[in-house]
């Protein structure tokens, strides 16, 4: 028979041996202590953090007949959950349809078989249908006096506030690492499982606040058959890198050191260390960086307090959601160097320029005119490294902001010149229909947004097409002859005989 996973060996057994919960504990004990049961419970929270190990406990001190619920010697609590007539799990992420919830409408009315309620568990609520939403609704509006609901859920914004509101919510909050620490020692020492204080630190730091994935990690570790479990073999299996790398790596994004990056990057690859990893681990200095700057923390070591003088907030929060980005990526080392050199090289000043056209006929005499350019006055409220710019070089900061919210509109910005006044900017497309687009309500006050903010103040936006002054050639009396010159307009050419 194969040995029993640590994570289930060690599931809390009563409510004193919840780890890092201790608000719900106290709640959920005083209210078995008093009677006072609610018919449906939501436990939301992050994975592995306790939800599905306290709707077990509570599911069977609901049925405890002993004085400290649950007592773990009556019949109701020898009796294991999954073989337990009056203690029903349901896993919502396989069971998401309305059927599944039709059926346990049916099977709700039936009596507990030993107990005195019937236990409902439903892990991962969230993954249910509108439809099943809508289903359990009914049962949870009114239901039976002995049926009891335990919802758990890790992204509890899914769920419907009608559901919400018909239970008693409760949020589990991540296990912090010294509690982790701790329980991971006791766990050790039972298993006789020799393990380093460093390595203990680093399993519970690198689980992120969840108990299972430290517990399941520490069972990996000693599954290996070392003697004695030191940090570096924890670092080893995370693919973790060495503290000094990751410092040289925050210093050289905080001098735009790109080379200097790149090599690091380059060694840590080499070494074995994975780029998600790195970027992980460049993140967790980066937010506490981050947190001494604004005062939220202290320094925790020299290259935090070194770089929390020295680089601003917003530089800071830059750095930390391109390296967000990375862990997502489906090429973390390429995603990786990739960012390293977007954070390091300096902005590079876009020149408005117009994109290459189809050929027209135009004669050597008219050149097309090139975009003008004047100083547009810069506010103290303008972003600081906009001071005494020019107006054309800021053109391409507007256009960063506009890109966060509307990737495609900034785009459709840049292919076009751009003329600058002092209170107006006034793009310069080739096509009708993109002129029309870009006086769309919704599209002029995101320019104007973005320009008021680069530049300190209210600036309007306006689109005009380089031949509007010529006479329209579109005529309403002749379609064929319409659609000919759309096509002129749009592609290019000219008509041939």
């Amino acid at each position: 028979m194969a040995d029993l996973a640590l994570y289930r060996k060690y599931r809390s057994g009563n409510f004193s041996e919840v780890v890092g919960q201790d608000h719900i504990v106290r709640t959920l004990t005083s209210a078995l202590a008093s009677g006072r049961i609610r018919h449906a419970y939501l436990f939301t929270g992050p994975r592995g953090v306790g939800k599905t190990s306290v709707a077990r406990l509570l599911a069977r001190a609901l049925n405890c007949t002993g004085a400290e619920k649950p007592c773990n010697d009556c019949p109701n609590c020898k009796t294991a959950i999954n073989s337990s007539l009056d203690i029903i799990e349901m896993d919502a992420a396989s069971n998401r349809s309305i059927d599944a919830v039709r059926d346990l409408r049916e099977k709700v009315g039936l009596a507990p078989t030993q107990g005195r309620y019937k236990v409902y568990i439903i892990d991962e609520v969230h993954m249910l249908t509108t439809e099943a939403f809508n289903a359990l609704l009914k049962t949870l509006e009114e239901p039976p006096a002995h049926a009891v609901f335990i919802l758990a859920t890790t992204e509890a914004h899914k769920l419907p506030e009608t559901i919400i509101s018909r239970t008693q919510a409760f949020s589990f909050k991540p296990i912090t690492a010294s509690d982790i620490t701790a329980q991971l020692g006791r766990i050790a020492a039972a298993e006789k499982i020799t393990i380093t204080p460093e390595a203990l630190e680093i399993i519970a730091t690198s689980a992120r606040g969840g108990f299972r994935d430290a517990i399941s990690l520490l069972d990996q570790l000693a599954g290996a058959g070392e003697q004695s479990i030191t940090g570096e073999d924890v670092r080893n299996l995370l693919g973790y890198s060495a503290g000094e790398e990751i410092a040289s790596l925050s210093r050289a994004l905080a001098a735009n050191d790109t080379t200097q990056a790149l090599e690091v990057a380059t060694r840590l690859n080499a070494s074995g260390a994975q780029a998600a990893m790195i970027a992980t681990q460049l993140a967790a200095q980066w937010r506490a960086i981050l947190l001494a700057n604004c005062g939220a923390a202290p320094a925790t070591d020299d290259v935090v307090r070194e770089l929390s003088t020295s680089v601003a907030p917003a530089r800071i929060a830059e750095i930390i959601t391109s390296l967000i980005e990375i862990t997502r990526s489906s090429w973390p080392q390429l995603a990786l160097e990739a960012a390293l050199v977007r954070l390091t090289v300096p902005a590079i000043t876009v020149v408005v320029a117009p994109v290459a056209a189809a050929p027209a006929k135009r004669t050597p005499s008219t050149p097309r005119p090139e975009p003008a350019v004047s100083a547009v006055r810069v506010s103290g409220n303008a972003d600081a490294s906009a001071t005494d710019a020019p107006a054309s070089e800021l053109w391409p900061k507007v256009l960063v902001h506009i890109k966060a919210h509307n990737n495609s509109l900034a785009a459709l910005l840049q292919m076009y010149p751009v003329e600058f006044t002092a209170s107006e900017i006034t793009i310069k497309p080739r096509f009708n229909f993109h002129r029309d687009l870009f006086l769309k309500p919704a599209n002029r006050t995101a320019v104007e947004a973005a320009s008021a903010k680069v530049y300190g103040g209210p600036i309007k936006f306006s689109a005009r097409t380089e031949e509007a002054g010529k006479p329209a050639r579109r005529t309403q009396s002749d379609p064929a002859a319409e659609l000919v010159s759309s096509a002129l307009e749009i592609l290019g050419g000219e008509i041939v005989d």
